[in-house]
């Protein structure tokens, strides 16, 4: 509860089985049956011109997940999406209404805003499991443009995000550079259409942090949290200073700041964000085409960098692997391709899938590897305990103190000059063992002997 009410992590998920999600499609269809009055027009018209994407269990699904399958706020949320994309495309075709934006679809204008980046996907996402979403300085184009052209450039993008199932469940985080470096002027229209977004797509901002605020920006900051609603303003968070000391507060709040596009240097970076784009416009193309540019929480990553291997997902199997250890050092290689199969599943079964960057993809991308290179990359992690433990024996081993027996005297003496009784049985051993060597011909002086 507590990390609900400061950053609005939710720890109940329901399990959505098939039986579950029919229930609530049920639901959902009947509270949209008893919704009536002008604001279903557009909803109405939308069912007639392509009831196959309105009624599609897999667009009706997002908003249930949005809203935590309650039935009767997904049906208002859909509404009002209609509602409001009406109004953002007035003008456009009527079929333009019952189908997801393309990135075709804008003006030359607002397609080079969507280029420039201001608005981003993080590569990462924060511990809580939830997307990051940059906001970094507005290009003067933008700033420039019509309300009317912005807003559709925040619908394009707002889109793009919500097909995602995971944001439809967790939810977002914003991020946004207001400092001296980064302009922003204030625009009320902008604000309360931000609101209206919020009350009308399947994903829905979570938390908002303003990173860099000074003097000349609280208006902004101010402003913003003034049109916010409840839920959101209680959970946004002002953070100044260097650009270390805002990476470290954003640490602080489970944000990967080595993943921020605003560096020290003042430039706002949109290497992934050409790859998140390009990807977006393959989707518009073959909506059959999904590439994953960030990985969930839970996802094992290839690779040996250290930004994979620090990934949660992949610590995750890593931990799996060392809790297995005993048992498949103990078994044959018939068992150890058992237990290297349980530890797939067990990552499979939490969510999680084994993904490799994909190189020679025209976008980039983490393609999913088949159950084969998936146990191949737990036996390699078994491989990878067995090194570290021949490594750490052998380094407790030359550390240890050599220990030189002496037989006549029945004494062992070690590197430091100490020297110690046997007892009689330890005297014993070490006679019949010296009788052994000799009869195998080999040298064991008392100087030489170790044990």
């Amino acid at each position: 509860e507590a990390m609900f009410d400061v950053v609005g992590i939710r720890n109940h998920k329901e399990e959505e089985d098939d039986a579950f999600l029919n229930t609530k499609l049920a639901e959902l269809d009947q509270e949209l049956h008893k919704i009536s009055g002008s604001n279903k027009g557009a909803y109405d018209a939308a069912c007639k011109t392509n009831p196959a994407y309105v009624q599609g269990r897999k667009f009706r699904l997002a908003f249930l997940r949005s809203r935590h399958f309650d039935a009767k706020k997904a049906a208002g949320v859909i509404i009002n999406h209609f509602h409001l994309k009406q109004e953002v495309f007035a003008g456009y075709p009527l079929e333009f209404l019952a189908r997801e934006p393309k990135f075709t679809d804008l003006s030359p204008d607002a397609q080079e805003i969507v280029k420039a980046g201001y608005v981003q996907v993080s590569p990462s996402r924060d511990t809580a499991g939830r997307t990051v979403i940059f906001f970094g300085p507005s290009p003067a184009l933008e700033m420039n443009m019509a309300v009317e052209c912005r807003k559709q450039v925040l619908w394009y993008i707002w889109t793009c995000r919500s097909r995602n199932e995971n944001a439809q469940r967790n939810g977002e985080v914003a991020v946004v550079y207001c400092g001296v470096h980064c302009e922003r002027k204030f625009n009320v229209d902008i604000a309360v259409f931000i609101q209206k977004m919020k009350r009308a797509f399947p994903v829905d901002i979570q938390a908002v942090h303003f990173c860099g605020a000074t003097m000349s920006t609280r208006f902004f900051v101010a402003a913003q949290r003034l049109f916010m609603d409840n839920f959101t303003r209680i959970r946004t968070q002002e953070h100044s200073g260097t650009y270390e000391e805002i990476d470290f507060a954003l640490q602080t709040y489970g944000i990967n700041a080595d993943d921020s596009p605003m560096k020290p240097d003042d430039t706002f970076d949109t290497s992934f964000h050409k790859q998140w784009l390009e990807a977006q416009k393959q989707y518009d193309t073959n909506n059959s085409i999904q590439t994953i540019l960030v990985p969930h929480r839970f996802d094992v990553l290839f690779g040996k960098s250290k930004q994979y291997r620090q990934h949660p997902g992949t610590m995750r199997c890593q931990l799996l692997v060392e809790m297995h250890w005993e048992e498949y050092d103990r078994k044959g290689k018939a068992e150890r391709g058992l237990i290297a199969e349980k530890i797939v599943n067990t990552v499979h079964e939490s969510g999680g899938r084994f993904l490799k960057w994909d190189g020679n993809c025209t976008t980039g991308g983490w393609k999913e590897v088949d159950d084969k290179a998936a146990r191949e990359k737990v036996t390699h992690c078994f491989r990878g305990v067995r090194a570290r433990k021949q490594k750490s024996q052998k380094e407790v081993n030359m550390s240890a103190p050599k220990r030189g027996i002496d037989i006549d005297k029945g004494t062992e003496t070690d590197t430091s000059g100490s020297t110690a009784s046997l007892s009689t049985k330890e005297v014993s051993d070490a006679s019949l063992f010296s009788k052994r060597m000799r009869a195998a011909g080999i040298d064991n002086d008392a100087e030489s002997l170790e044990t």
